[in-house]
């Protein structure tokens, strides 16, 4: 592996990261927050320098990228980046402690939108907007902005786009990646502002407007409250969200296709957005009718909490309006099953993705063809595209890995003295990237009562889901370092 040619790119990511923690230190200084500022300041020089002498150090290496390098350079980039978005949370004094510092920040920058902070309607604006900056730098992915930026170095960007989405390749729109990867962030740049806008004219103010839109198009959850979306009051403040979580939860070459071709034909031809709109339906119907049946809430109430708590939930976005864990016990659970399912392939959402849900059932139905008609040839599809046999080997890898990690950090965080509720549910919502789970976790709380070392564990966790498990399950392998 290239060694020097990793670090020499991690210095670059260094600077432009230490560069953007100077727009937090110009809001702290607009609210009179000196010492936030100043803090910001500090570590952004701090980190700009140690990029700058990284790259000094490591300039006129070879510059040639292979699929190893690929995935080492991933991982590191998120792991490195998440340490030094904790430095400013802690030396603040947002977080008690480095390790919840770090929590926040790996929470954000995978936006998974799990929190340990708490008193947020006071907290200064710099830390505020600094939050809600990470989930949006995390929320298209570091990696595919790395891509757009990697060709200037005289590093191909390909095997780095490949090495953040193994199993379910993502669309290419156009021949070359550098272009995709612009195209992508266009698109994702124009929805936030469009969620900006909407926001103020639905009554947000201009700064809880803009954090806010970081947050929903990424899919992140964090908010400028401790009461989340649900402070506001506002019907037409919870629609914008709804809209631009589910936008957020599209793969974004669909819109890149109808803002280019003027056509909304492209989301009916995508299968995958069919079944991803059926599932949101479906789910909000059958959610809304059993907390009228139960007598939760009147109509009006249960289809509104129904729909954005539904679409929170299956986007991974972690936003709440109320606290779905005081309902009735099968609403938890729905809770609990739609978050593993996830939004579309190629989107800001977690999850195991829409697109994998559909092939494993489809794989599942062949199967029982075959045994009703053994010598037929039968092949699985999705639209008019047959699975091949390597991605279908691919999906379920992947799946078998998600099962067992899940189950795996479960059982950690029990032996942390988590009850089962809270063990099985902070699991699933860190390897999902939804965030708020149930019991001690839920939406109405947080994760600060959780151990210092499960939070190690969920940080983990995190990082796990964020980056598809193989990408960096595989740099567990002996022959991954092997020459």
């Amino acid at each position: 592996m290239h060694y020097r040619m990793i670090f020499y790119v991690l210095g670059v990511f260094a600077c432009g990261f230490g560069a953007l923690m100077s727009v937090p230190a110009f809001v702290a200084l607009f609210f009179q927050e000196g010492q936030a500022a100043r803090i910001f300041l500090e570590v952004s020089f701090a980190t700009m320098v140690t990029g700058g002498a990284m790259v000094i150090m490591m300039r006129g290496t070879n510059k040639t990228m292979t699929h190893k390098d690929a995935f080492l350079l991933t991982f590191l980039t998120w792991s490195v980046l998440s340490i030094i978005g904790s430095l400013p949370l802690y030396f603040t004094g947002a977080a008690p402690t480095f390790i919840d510092g770090l929590f926040e920040s790996v929470a954000g920058i995978t936006t998974t939108g799990a929190s340990v902070l708490s008193g947020l309607d006071s907290m200064d604006h710099g830390v505020l907007l600094w939050r809600s900056m990470l989930q949006w730098i995390g929320g298209m992915g570091i990696i595919v902005l790395a891509v757009a930026v990697l060709p200037f170095l005289g590093i191909g960007g390909m095997q780095l786009y490949r090495s953040e989405m193994p199993g379910v390749t993502k669309d290419k729109l156009q021949p070359r990646i550098k272009e995709t990867a612009k195209l992508l962030w266009i698109v994702y740049l124009v929805l936030t502002i469009l969620c900006a806008a909407a926001y103020s004219v639905a009554g947000m103010g201009t700064f809880d407007a803009i954090a806010h839109a970081f947050t929903t198009v990424a899919t992140g959850g964090f908010s400028t409250h401790d009461a989340s979306i649900g402070h506001f009051n506002s019907f037409s403040i919870e629609m914008v969200a709804v809209l631009f979580m589910f936008l957020g939860a599209v793969n974004f070459s669909l819109h890149y296709m109808f803002l280019t071709t003027r056509g909304r034909v492209v989301y009916a031809k995508d299968s995958e957005f069919r079944m991803f709109l059926i599932l949101v339906i479906s789910a909000v119907v059958v959610l809304s009718l059993m907390l009228m049946s139960l007598d939760v809430y009147q109509a009006s109430e249960a289809v509104r909490y129904s729909l954005f708590n539904i679409m929170a939930v299956i986007t991974t976005t972690g936003y709440a309006t109320a606290d779905y864990n005081a309902w009735p016990v099968l609403a938890p659970m729905t809770m609990l099953v739609l978050m593993f399912w996830g939004g579309c392939s190629g989107s800001t959402a977690g999850g195991m993705k829409i697109l994998r849900i559909m092939m494993i059932v489809k794989q599942s139905q062949t199967e029982l063809i075959r045994l009703l008609h053994p010598s037929g040839i039968v092949r699985a599809k999705i639209g008019n595209r047959t699975i091949s046999s390597e991605v279908m080997q691919a999906v379920w890898a992947f799946a078998g890995l998600y099962l067992v990690t899940f189950i795996v950090i479960s059982i950690v965080m029990a032996a942390y003295g988590l009850d089962l509720e809270t063990a099985f549910s902070a699991a699933g919502a860190t390897l999902t990237g939804l965030g708020p789970g149930l019991g001690d976790v839920g939406p109405a709380s947080n994760y600060a009562s959780v151990p210092q070392g499960a939070k190690l564990v969920l940080c983990l966790s995190m990082l796990l889901g964020r980056l598809e498990l193989l990408t960096l399950l595989v740099l567990l392998m002996p022959a991954f370092w092997r020459k």
